[in-house]
């Protein structure tokens, strides 16, 4: 219990007549000062009801009686009247008569310990307050705080009065000693919170710290749903809360200060950042308690390394969980559907999304979190050197693994845009270059088998063979390309259509880059028109088989056509034209894709393919292709890098 050694309970006073100095006082007015008027509250119950025969009378109960009653405030009035007679009294003066000076200084001792007895049942009854339910408990209270109220009011009633003629107990500073109890009362309460029962937590530092955030949490509910309508005019919770407040931070940083494991590390700042906020803003305390005026539990210079500890050690377990995943891989993949598929995604996806959710949920921002995403960036890294190491080492399974992995690229892709907020930019990007980068090694595995069985036919192209016999010729390279489509049908069915077409963007830039290769001259206009119309049937059922398979590369339609017509147009002039047109469709076709397609033309001068050259030259800017959003950065599905497939010399 809180006790104060000034303050002592006065013996039972007797009942005396009248003194010489009451009936002086009684009947004059204070001279004091002008006073601010004080409303107080007084009750009938303060009344008792005497019974004279024919009829009764209500005499007001003594200041002992209201004491007994719990009517603090009213029996606080009455010392304040008595204070304020008495010492108007000693303002004017009584005379110097021994008796009466005597007299004077017995009953201002009276009136001390009466004081005092008051007080000594208001602190007691303060001190209760986290007992407080029954509302005969509540108005114990409320008329407790009533009575520290009037005293403060009195404290400053007397103000700027000459210390020799005020109240020697004057200012009582109530209100300083009121605060001073519940600093105490909290302190005391925090300091014998039990350790948290709960048998799943081992640790003693996180049992101490839940044990306190509980103990802080009932309090808080309890003052908020019993005591807070005891503290009329004011906002009681907020001061308990930043009480609160501050042995909770005093017990955090106390903790904090000799280093933490891992596991107290993240304990810590879940309470930080998490479980304190949520206590704090329940509500039942919303509109008492204003979280956000408090002080931070934890200062920057001790939050920061524990933030840094707890990203380290989740960084470190996501890239334990990354490898863990990449050693797994190398067994068989499954066949699902009749498609090939593995795990590796789906787990790696699994993995990241819950470092990256545990992160946000100890460190409470998304922002912090962000930093573990790149490990996503190290992980598609030694994704990367794994397939390479696998497909330049092929083994029995390497086809199916690749299919399979196909599929965990496309799943990967496919995360990272639909979680964009997770991802800086830079990193994004990154990201979705890797991907790319990874998806053109798998593709370029699985395709290398197709351009070496279709070598001979390939060499057949841009020879007077073709010329003769374009149709078979083409008909030849469409079977073997069919051959080739067919054992790709156990794969998913996304990634077929991004096999398909990456497949038909390098099987048209094959046959251009053979045409490319100078083997003829078409040195007439037959000729000439002879190789555009094998050019415009071969592109149309080159394009027919790829579009019906699955391919998505629709704008390759007009590769072939265009190129072809560049064949037929005879005025120099207009030449230029199309090939800077050509150029705005393509930005990768260059001035040696020009010289080795004019080449075919013998019909055109030596001093007119140099003035084509050079004006081509003066008007095309190399451009690097732009993937859109909707391809995902990806150009996969974009005509404008083709001729950067088609290599000359």
């Amino acid at each position: 219990m809180f006790s104060f050694n000034c303050f002592c309970v006065p013996a039972k006073m007797t009942v005396e007549p009248p003194s010489t100095l009451e009936r002086v006082i009684s009947p004059s007015k204070p001279k004091f000062p002008k006073f601010r008027k004080v409303n107080l509250p007084f009750f009938k119950k303060n009344l008792q009801v005497k019974d004279t025969g024919n009829q009764t009378s209500e005499i007001p109960l003594t200041f002992k009686q209201n004491l007994k009653e719990q009517h603090f405030a009213v029996a606080g009035k009455q010392l304040i009247n008595r204070e304020e007679r008495l010492f108007s009294v000693k303002q004017d003066g009584v005379g110097s008569s021994k008796s009466l000076v005597e007299e004077e200084e017995d009953y201002e001792e009276s009136l001390r310990k009466d004081f005092e007895e008051l007080l000594e049942e208001v602190w007691l009854t303060v001190e209760n307050s986290f007992e407080v339910q029954t509302e005969n408990e509540k108005e114990a209270l409320k008329q407790a705080v009533l009575v520290i109220q009037q005293e403060e009011e009195q404290d400053r009633r007397w103000e700027g009065v000459a210390e020799k003629e005020c109240p020697p107990w004057r200012p009582r500073c109530c209100r300083q000693t009121h605060d001073s109890l519940l600093q105490n009362m909290v302190q005391r309460r925090m300091e014998e919170a039990k350790l948290d029962s709960n048998t799943d937590i081992k640790s003693s530092v996180q049992k101490e710290i839940t044990g306190k955030g509980k103990q802080l949490k009932q309090d808080l509910l309890h003052i908020a749903e019993h005591v807070r309508s005891c503290y009329p005019g004011e906002n009681v919770c907020q001061l308990y809360a930043k009480l609160y407040h501050q042995e909770f931070c005093a017990k955090l940083r106390e903790i904090t200060e000799y280093g933490l494991s891992d596991a107290d590390c993240s304990h810590v700042l879940q309470w930080v950042n998490i479980h304190y906020p949520s206590i704090l803003r329940r509500k039942e305390l919303k509109g008492f308690i204003e979280y956000e005026q408090l002080e931070a539990l934890l200062p920057a210079n001790m939050l920061e390394p524990l933030e840094e500890q707890c990203l380290t050690q989740i960084e470190d377990t996501l890239q334990t969980w990354c490898l863990n995943i990449l050693k797994e891989e190398k067994a068989e993949p499954e066949l699902r559907d009749g498609c090939y598929f593995s795990p590796l995604a789906i787990d790696a996806i699994k993995c990241v999304h819950d470092a990256i959710t545990s992160a946000q949920k100890v460190l409470g921002s998304c922002s912090k979190s962000q930093r573990i995403t790149h490990q996503i960036k190290e992980f598609l890294i030694s994704y990367q050197d794994y397939l390479k190491s696998m497909t330049e080492s092929y083994q029995g399974n390497t086809d199916a693994l690749v299919k399979a992995n196909l599929l965990c690229i496309r799943q990967l892709r496919e995360y990272i845009t639909t979680n964009q907020e997770l991802f800086p930019a830079h990193l994004k990007s990154d990201c979705m270059s890797l991907l790319v980068s990874i998806k053109e090694l798998c593709h370029g595995y699985l395709t290398k088998s197709v351009h070496k069985d279709l070598k001979g036919t390939y060499a057949k192209l841009g020879t007077s063979e073709w010329l003769k016999h374009s149709e078979h010729v083409c008909g030849e390279l469409l079977e073997g390309v069919d051959t080739h489509i067919q054992k790709l049908t156990d794969l998913d069915k996304t990634c077929l259509q991004d096999m398909l077409s990456h497949l038909h963007k390098e099987v048209l830039a094959e046959y251009v880059r053979t045409l490319m290769e100078k083997k003829i001259k078409l040195g007439d206009e037959k000729i000439q028109q002879q190789a555009v119309e094998a050019l415009c049937d071969n592109n149309q059922r080159i394009h027919t088989l790829f579009i019906e398979a699955g391919s998505n590369m629709y704008d390759l339609k007009d590769v072939l056509p265009r190129l072809a017509e560049l064949l037929t147009i005879k005025d120099p002039q207009f030449i230029e034209l199309e090939l800077v047109n050509l150029s705005k469709s393509y930005p990768d076709f260059s001035e040696a894709h020009v010289c080795a397609w004019l080449h075919l033309r013998a019909t055109l001068s030596t001093s007119e393919l140099k003035m084509i050259k050079k004006t081509f030259s003066e008007l095309w800017e190399p451009n690097t292709p732009k993937a859109t959003e909707n391809q995902e950065q990806d150009p996969l599905y974009s005509s404008t890098d083709f001729f950067s497939k088609v290599l000359v010399k």
